[in-house]
C-alpha cells in the first residue's frame, strides 16, 4: 500500500486501491504510526521489509504526496505495527482515508513506548524506527530505518501476518 488515497468500494467490504487489486506478490500488512508534534498518524502499509540483523533495519515505501511522508520527513522517526489477520478492519480503515480528512489514531488501541513511539495494541510486532536513509524509487520514497524498540504481543502469537490477498475478499 503505503498510500492514504486508497478508497473502500461501495458496499464490497474491500478496498479498491491499486496497491491491493494490482499487486504482483502477496505481502504483510502493517500500520506506519508517527507523531510530530501532537498530531498523530496511521496508514496501511504493505511495502516493507527487514534490511538487516546487525544492526537491526527495516524499510518502508511511502508515497511522497501523503500526510505521512511529511511527518516521517519532519521528525525523522516512526513505528511499523505488523497487522495480524483479525486486524483486517484496521488496515482498511487506515488504508481507506487521509489522515489530512479524518483523525484515524482516534479509534486505534495506541499506547507510547518507553522511547515514546506510537506502538498498537494487538499487533503481532510493534517497531520504533529512526530513519538512517532515504531515497526516491519510482513514485514512492523508501526509508530506511534502524529498529530502536520493538514491542511482541504474546497473546498474538497463535496468529499469522494479515496479508493482501486477506483485504481481497
Amino acid at each position: 500500500m503505503g498510500s492514504e488515497r486508497s478508497k473502500a468500494g461501495p458496499g464490497t467490504g474491500s478496498m479498491t486501491s491499486p496497491y491491493i487489486t494490482r499487486s504482483v506478490m502477496d505481502s504483510a500488512v502493517g500500520l506506519i504510526l508517527v507523531q510530530a508534534r501532537e498530531r498523530l498518524n496511521a496508514m496501511t502499509i504493505s511495502f516493507f521489509s527487514e534490511v538487516a540483523h546487525h544492526p537491526t533495519a527495516l524499510w518502508a515505501a511511502i508515497a511522497p504526496g501523503t500526510l505521512t511522508h511529511s511527518m516521517i520527513q519532519e521528525t525523522g522517526r516512526f513505528s511499523l505495527a505488523v497487522l495480524n489477520q483479525k486486524q483486517a478492519k484496521i488496515a482498511m480503515m487506515c488504508g481507506s482515508v487521509s489522515g489530512r480528512e479524518a483523525d484515524k489514531c482516534s479509534r486505534l488501541d495506541l499506547h507510547k513506548s518507553p522511547s515514546g513511539f506510537v506502538f498498537l495494541a494487538g499487533a503481532l510486532a510493534s517497531t520504533g524506527c529512526v530513519v538512517r536513509h532515504s531515497g526516491t524509487t519510482g513514485d514512492h520514497t523508501i526509508f530506511v530505518a534502524d529498529i530502536i524498540e520493538a514491542e511482541l504481543d504474546s497473546a498474538t502469537l497463535h496468529l499469522r501476518q494479515l496479508l493482501l490477498s486477506d483485504l481481497r475478499h
